[in-house]
């Protein structure tokens, strides 16, 4: 058999084309480092590269271009918006029925007493108030600089960690 014919001659040989490319010196040592440990060829290894990036070249982020990777930055600043929208409208519906609550249980506060003693009473009353509400703003700020959240406290929205959820 001579060193020109094919051992199985119904197997045709693959015929290639020489492209030309450069190389920055970095890459071409980072070639040459990976072709001895993997004990492949040069040409082997970039074929298979070029085979792969022609297969998908969605997945490869070098291929999009300038308009895709706008569009991309647009849709997530569009779902962190309606992220924050929604927390929004949440924060300001307990708020909302908060106050309502706060009204009923405290409209006695909000008229002035005819008496002496209905004035020591809405005076004790008013410095309670301002003690409770220091210490409840106290102990949100801790849960703030450590990461709670009020959403993190209601069960079955997305974003709840009694769901399981981050």
């Amino acid at each position: 058999m001579s060193p020109t014919t094919s051992p199985n001659p119904a197997v045709p040989k693959v015929r290639r084309v020489r492209i030309y490319t450069r190389l920055s010196h970095a890459l071409r040592k980072h070639l040459l480092a990976y072709s001895a440990a993997t004990g492949r060829s040069e040409r082997a290894i970039i074929e298979d590269a070029v085979a792969r990036y022609l297969a998908n070249p969605a997945k490869d982020p070098s291929t999009s271009g300038p308009l895709d990777r706008l569009a991309q930055a647009i849709d997530d600043d569009r779902r962190v918006r309606e992220r924050q929208h929604r927390e929004l409208e949440l924060l300001s519906e307990t708020f909302g029925r908060f106050l309502r609550l706060w009204m009923i249980v405290h409209a006695a506060t909000l008229t002035h007493p005819d008496t002496p003693e209905g004035a020591e009473t809405l005076s004790r009353q008013r410095a309670t108030g301002e003690a409770l509400y220091k210490r409840l703003a106290s102990a949100v700020a801790d849960h703030f600089r450590r990461g709670h959240r009020f959403i993190h406290d209601l069960p079955g929205l997305e974003g709840s960690r009694r769901d399981g959820k981050p």
